[in-house]
């Protein structure tokens, strides 16, 4: 019985050690991915903070889009669409008017985008 385990015990070892030299997969994350990643979370922190507006809220509801739907529908966006409505939000005026026709292609951009989701 000694013998057995002894012999269990050392293909055990084998079988680890054998294991452990498997090479690993690891790669370097490129500076232009890191750089993407932060540009998309300030884009959408950008968009975040303009949903959260008083007067983007209420422009919303004068035109029966509830605010949650307008940010879930930003959530469903691409990276790519994402970058443009956040352009679109720094051409607007420094003073933060937002004109009804600025705010009006900006929904009427998001709504599009989900609805070709």
């Amino acid at each position: 019985m000694n013998k057995n385990f002894l012999s269990l015990i050392s293909h055990l070892l084998m079988v680890c050690l054998f294991v452990a030299t498997l090479p690993a997969q690891a790669s370097m994350i490129g500076t232009q991915d890191v750089l993407a990643e932060q540009s998309l979370a300030a884009d959408r922190a950008k968009i975040d903070d303009f949903l959260a507006r008083d007067n983007v809220q209420q422009a919303l509801q004068s035109m029966d889009v509830a605010p949650d739907l307008a940010r879930q529908r930003v959530d469903a966006m691409t990276p790519a669409e994402i970058a443009s409505l956040s352009q679109r939000i720094d051409s607007m005026p420094v003073a933060g008017a937002l004109s009804g026709t600025d705010f009006v292609i900006i929904l009427l951009v998001a709504i599009l985008v989900v609805l070709i989701l």
